[in-house]
């Protein structure tokens, strides 16, 4: 390779890089659909379509920078499944404890009705800091550990299984959760980030069967 077009490829992964810490996201297709206004997370290069007449919204649906390791792409691809035994169960909550912890502080000072579904404590109707800052950051819902927070009205089926990805990735990662969701998030921003783009296909695969 010539000096010149190493400094070409480096110039475009310099230019890849930066635009993940901005969030911004490489448009690939709008064909994908999501309920509208159903966004977790900030919203950047996610923002809903006009409702179509079945009822969904197209979903931008972002490529992975052409740097990303094979392990972070599989990483976009990996829904991980509930535990499936009762001692498994039981040391999803114990791993995922900690990020639980956060989850609950953030409910308990929103407030709001509290229901339990597919084993994770749903609070909705929050209010207070916790609604603050989610509308600052364009959230609607977010999950942490066990814990799913939601501004308004009880999430759709495609928002909570979204949600529930989240929830998962927590039980496998337990305490790593947050510094592995920090540091790609600064790597990537959110559009791009492997654990959103994850989630994001599930909420299309639930959208599509409602």
């Amino acid at each position: 390779m010539s000096a010149a077009a190493a400094g070409v490829v480096a110039w475009r992964r310099r230019s890849e890089l930066i635009e993940g810490w901005h969030g911004r996201g490489w448009l690939v297709r709008r064909t994908d659909g999501t309920v509208p206004g159903d966004r977790s997370g900030a919203p950047g290069g996610l923002a809903p379509t006009p409702r179509s007449s079945t009822g969904v919204s197209a979903a931008v649906q972002v490529a992975p920078p052409a740097w990303e390791p094979a392990a972070l792409t599989a990483l976009a691809a990996w829904e991980p499944r509930p535990p499936r035994t009762p001692a498994g169960r039981a040391l999803a909550y114990l791993w995922a404890s900690p990020v639980t912890a956060a989850g609950l502080l953030a409910g308990l000072a929103g407030g709001g009705t509290t229901q339990v579904r597919d084993g994770a404590l749903l609070f909705t109707g929050t209010r207070g800091p916790t609604a603050a800052l989610m509308r600052c950051r364009g959230f609607d819902a977010m999950a942490l550990g066990h814990v799913v927070v939601a501004r308004g009205a009880p999430p759709s089926a495609a928002l909570l299984r979204h949600e529930l990805v989240h929830v998962r990735q927590a039980e496998r990662l337990g305490p790593l959760m947050a510094p592995a969701y920090l540091g790609l998030l600064a790597a990537y921003g959110y559009a791009r980030h492997p654990m959103e783009r994850a989630a994001r296909a599930a909420q299309r695969a639930a959208a599509a069967m409602e």
